[in-house]
């Protein structure tokens, strides 16, 4: 069962909720297909395939797998983003709240890592962004995989990021679920989506996967 946040954690979410979003023009590319620009040539949203079942046709997504060894590059809607066990600010860096700069960041602290121990409280998915036009939300939300391929269909967490215009830096949190975490892996969706919306499997513009070990 997903984790109730405590108060402080929840101060943190509404405090990023007034932070960042943008890119409504990019959400509708992902959303609703153009018979100009198809899903494939958008480099970043999920590509849609069709096979056979029964006699009937049924749609499945094939989500892709972010690279989280050579993160250092552009992989589907951002510019970079890396699974990390910790943040920080750099000295430039007011917060995730009230920057001191025009183009804040955020850094990560051991990138490309994917093995936790159960006894890890949170760890981290940083990156970041062009510059948004437009407010839009970007959500992780993770799964347990019980033989290791399969997610379960039981939410195991989720996190979202309100970002404002013109922002281009960010971070989510995983973080341990209230009866801890179940060892073996876990797959992570990541959604570009409007603040608010539940969670919609066309919004899913990657996903990232981690294990926790003894």
């Amino acid at each position: 069962m997903p984790k109730q946040p405590s108060d402080a954690h929840c101060a943190r979410r509404v405090d990023r909720s007034f932070r960042s979003i943008g890119l409504a023009i990019l959400m509708l590319a992902l959303v609703i297909p153009s018979g100009a620009v198809g899903q494939e040539d958008q480099g970043f949203a999920p590509k849609a395939a069709t096979k056979e079942s029964e006699g009937s046709v049924t749609t499945t997504t094939e989500l892709m797998a972010l690279d989280q060894k050579n993160w250092q590059r552009p992989q589907s809607a951002f510019k970079w983003i890396a699974m990390a066990r910790d943040i920080k600010m750099p000295w430039d860096t007011f917060g995730r709240q009230g920057w001191m700069t025009d183009d804040a960041y955020v850094e990560p602290v051991d990138p490309g890592v994917s093995e936790f121990s159960p006894d890890t409280d949170i760890f981290y998915l940083v990156f970041a962004v062009s510059a948004l036009d437009a407010p839009s939300q970007y959500r992780a939300a993770w799964f347990h995989m019980p033989d290791g391929q399969t997610p379960s269909t039981e939410l195991t967490g989720t996190d979202a990021l309100f970002m404002e215009m013109n922002e281009k830096a960010g971070y989510l949190e995983i973080y341990r679920p209230e009866d801890g975490w179940k060892k073996g892996k876990y797959l992570v969706k990541l959604y570009f989506e409007s603040p608010g919306q539940d969670l919609y499997e066309p919004n899913v513009i990657g996903t990232m996967a981690f294990t926790i070990t003894d």
